[in-house]
């Protein structure tokens, strides 16, 4: 049975179509499990209210607000003290607890859809002697543009989170973002042995020799990248994210064939997830997921959007299995008047709506959203510079 235009543009259709959405660039946001449409979205009739329904789901923190702290404590591996049998028990002081203040950006824009156009359009990839009845497709593929944009701010931000730091420039009432060098800067306090070369321990870089160098001993450095983060974290390498650059040079190692057992064949298995990433195992080391990625998207430069790896060519991310113990997307919310008419309600993370205009008539598609990822733990985020 066909659906009206109002059928359509009710918020419940819009999510629906926005969660069926495939982009091949939002590997990063899919791995930590938090891309559009992988939470649910839903009105709070009392943000605060701890009730069957709003308990967070997936890899998410819902917040009431845009401004908030969460906190950080640390796990510790002191032994307990013995004691002489007869004695008092020892003092101790209770474990610190470390706060980060965060503002969570605002996104919302809106596509005026104009009647007259939406009813004498011919689908979009259809026949030139048929009209789009309804404007079906047509708002459909308006509707899909837009969370692609929602998307893509999403990917932006976790790449931001990988690099260590998300900045924007401001520019009248707009936030352009930036992965450094904005007028704001959200530091994600990862330590600096955990940049450039992986000084992560204090005793010297792991990444002593380029990766471009086929005798570097690739898989060592995996090993020690692997130790570092138990001994930071107690949670070891699981994902490494780099470009097809540094993956032509993993596969051409000699270190990496000879523990493969095989001259031709070092990986276990190899997965084409899109057109912009696929996921691939190496018979030497089984338990690393590497994610070879190789799209970017148009970020502000300072001076015009420009086309960015969110990946460095000359750099690979390492990283944990990701979970809420170390990692998570934090939702704000703020309450949606759904039309001049509509119901008032509050909503978190990213939601599309629409409302009817008069005079001409036609509907505007409206998309809002709150949040950014969160790094309670920055010592379980390594962003290493691996060709140099």
């Amino acid at each position: 049975m066909a659906r009206s235009v109002q059928e359509i543009l009710a918020p419940e259709v819009i999510i629906e179509i926005v969660s069926r959405i495939a982009l091949p660039g939002t590997t990063l946001s899919q791995i930590f499990g938090w891309q559009v449409g992988a939470g649910p979205t839903r009105g709070l009739t009392t943000p605060l209210d701890d009730q069957p329904g709003n308990e967070p789901q997936g890899n998410f923190r819902d917040w009431p607000g845009r401004s908030g702290e969460y906190d950080i404590f640390d796990h510790t591996r002191r032994i307990a003290g013995a004691r002489v049998p007869g004695t008092a028990s020892s003092r101790i002081a209770p474990q610190k607890v470390g706060k980060v203040q965060f503002t969570l950006p605002r996104a919302a824009e809106i596509v005026e859809l104009s009647d007259e156009d939406i009813h004498n359009r011919r689908p979009i990839g259809g026949p030139t002697s048929q009209l789009d009845r309804g404007g079906v497709r047509y708002i459909e593929a308006q509707t899909r543009y837009i969370a692609e944009r929602f998307a893509n701010l999403i990917e932006f931000q976790t790449a931001a989170m990988i690099r260590g730091t998300y900045t924007f420039d401001q520019v009248g009432d707009e936030l352009r973002h930036r992965f450094t060098g904005g007028e704001t800067e959200i530091s994600y306090q990862i330590p600096s042995g955990n940049k450039d070369r992986l000084d992560m321990l204090g005793g010297g870089a792991i990444l002593s020799a380029s990766w471009a160098t086929a005798g570097t001993d690739i898989p060592a450095n995996l090993f020690d990248i692997n130790a570092a983060f138990v001994e930071l974290t107690g949670q070891g390498l699981a994902h490494m994210v780099v470009t097809s650059k540094q993956w032509n040079n993993i596969v051409n190692n000699t270190k990496v064939h000879t523990q493969g057992g095989s001259a031709n064949i070092v990986f276990e298995s190899i997965t084409r997830r899109s057109a912009g990433e696929f996921s691939a195992v190496l018979r030497s080391i089984p338990w690393l997921t590497i994610h070879v990625v190789d799209y970017g998207l148009e970020v502000w430069d300072g001076s015009s959007e420009t086309f960015t790896k969110l990946i460095g060519d000359n750099y690979a991310a390492f990283f944990p299995e990701p979970d809420s113990s170390w990692c998570e997307y934090i939702r704000g919310g703020e309450y949606v008047t759904e039309g001049p008419n509509g119901v008032r309600d509050f909503r978190s993370g990213y939601y599309p709506y629409a409302w009817p205009l008069h005079d001409p008539s036609g509907w505007a598609l409206a998309n809002v959203f709150n949040g950014m990822p969160s790094l309670p733990v920055p010592k379980a985020m390594a962003y290493g510079e691996v060709e140099f």
